[in-house]
């Protein structure tokens, strides 16, 4: 088998030139770990996880124990306002791809490897799909 026959065609993406507040409104609403960043002409251009918004709400230095403690919702939300308006394209990392015609098994071995998703790109780098653990195990019903 190949990745297309189970890929999810037209996953949700995100525009590199959008700011990173649609991202994150995205994801929260979507309920999603990491979401596919494409450019205007839908070329895979890489993703964005949550792990990047944890990162950003961390304080910059090492707190001691009295100053966790006395921090604020708005201590930490203050963190993370700074960037919303930054470019998504900004703070995408690189993501390793399947192309629609490679057999399953190579999908399989990146995702026992921890990827969550994986995007399913044409060699003109333009994004036709994702396939994960869950599209290929929705084929069975339990």
């Amino acid at each position: 088998m190949k990745c297309k026959h189970y890929m999810l065609s037209a996953p949700t993406t995100v525009l590199d030139t959008a700011p990173l507040s649609e991202a994150l409104s995205i994801m929260i609403r979507k309920h999603m770990q990491d979401l596919m960043v494409v450019n205007a002409q839908g070329e895979f251009i890489g993703t964005i996880t949550s792990f990047l918004f944890s990162k950003m709400l961390l304080p910059a230095a090492p707190q001691l124990p009295d100053e966790a403690s006395s921090e604020t919702a708005e201590d930490v939300d203050n963190r993370l306002m700074p960037h919303l308006h930054r470019k998504v394209g900004d703070f995408t990392g690189a993501h390793p791809v399947v192309d629609p015609d490679a057999p399953l098994s190579d999908a399989l071995r990146l995702l026992a490897e921890g990827y969550i998703r994986l995007p399913v790109v044409e060699a003109d780098r333009k994004l036709v799909g994702a396939i994960s653990s869950l599209t290929i195990l929705r084929r069975f019903r339990f």
